[in-house]
């Protein structure tokens, strides 16, 4: 497998970029602290700004980090034959991170926000246990089952929950739901110059796999940012759980970038057409746009 670095772009007004989805043409993109989902055309010319928060909490400056609610995460999923973009908080700050807005983009991008309290809660303690963090940074979802990526970088446990779709869709869209059934598992992630990566992005390569990122940084705790030493990009199988993955480098130097989320534009055969984000932690937000050939 190689990865290749195509290009780079600075992508303006738009602080510390930490998802990004691609539909109908569109490119949606969302920021750990901003208070705004972006939505770009083909060509990466600012469209609409969807607010992610309510009127009194909006800003349209970085939002301050002990205040910020922390959206690391998206995926669209097909809800009963709708599409809805769910974008999720990390839940790394109990109650103010754990946050979820769904967006309906056949009803004029309508935000409603829900709470995942209850239900982070219980991935906190039967899972992530009292020594960490939870920290969700990547989701994927495909017809059947809805995928969360808990980065484990400082306790070694990088974790996927997968939950069935339809069941988590009840749960956020009905008041009445029972929480909804999960399983978990755990993955080994490259180590760079002693440094162990972490889960930072994830989207549906094909119905059977999932394409990912993970990043490098030099932090000793979920919360804080560190040095960044770098980002893999891989492909990490459903059915057979093998995973595969490439350092991003140029001319054969590793590029310190912290590439925070990544998501297919377009495949010919083995050859994947990727665009990745990446958070500078407080300088600009970069997109880059990748070649992963299998």
């Amino acid at each position: 497998m190689q990865l290749k670095l195509l290009s780079r772009k600075v992508l303006q007004d738009i602080p510390s970029a930490s998802g990004i989805e691609l539909f109908n043409n569109r490119y949606y993109i969302i920021g750990d602290d901003s208070s705004w989902l972006h939505i770009l055309d083909q060509n990466f010319n600012a469209l609409e700004n969807i607010a992610l928060l309510k009127k009194e909490k909006l800003s349209n400056t970085a939002i301050e980090k002990k205040h910020k609610p922390d959206f690391e995460s998206m995926t669209f999923a097909n809800i009963e034959g709708e599409e809805v973009l769910f974008i999720f908080g990390s839940g790394s700050k109990p109650k103010k991170r754990d946050k979820l807005v769904a967006i309906f983009p056949a009803k004029q991008h309508k935000a409603q926000r829900f709470s995942l309290e209850e239900l982070y809660n219980v991935l906190r303690k039967n899972t992530i246990g009292k020594n960490h963090k939870l920290n969700i940074e990547a989701a994927a979802a495909d017809n059947e089952k809805l995928y969360l990526f808990h980065r484990g970088n400082i306790s070694g446990r990088n974790t996927v929950f997968a939950f069935p779709l339809s069941s988590f869709a009840a749960y956020v869209l009905n008041d009445n739901a029972e929480l909804p059934s999960y399983t978990v598992a755990e993955y080994a992630l490259p180590v760079l110059d002693t440094i162990a990566s972490g889960f930072s992005g994830a989207s549906m390569l094909d119905k059977n796999r999932i394409l990912f990122s993970a990043s490098v940084e030099n932090t000793a705790n979920e919360i804080d940012d560190g040095s960044v030493l770098g980002s893999y990009i891989g492909i990490l199988d459903l059915k057979s759980k093998a995973m595969k993955c490439e350092l991003l480098q140029e001319e054969q130097t590793t590029l310190p970038l912290k590439i925070e989320s990544v998501c297919l534009k377009h495949s010919n055969g083995n050859i994947h057409t990727l665009l990745a984000v990446t958070d500078s932690d407080g300088g600009a937000s970069e997109l880059l746009k990748l070649e992963l050939s299998e």
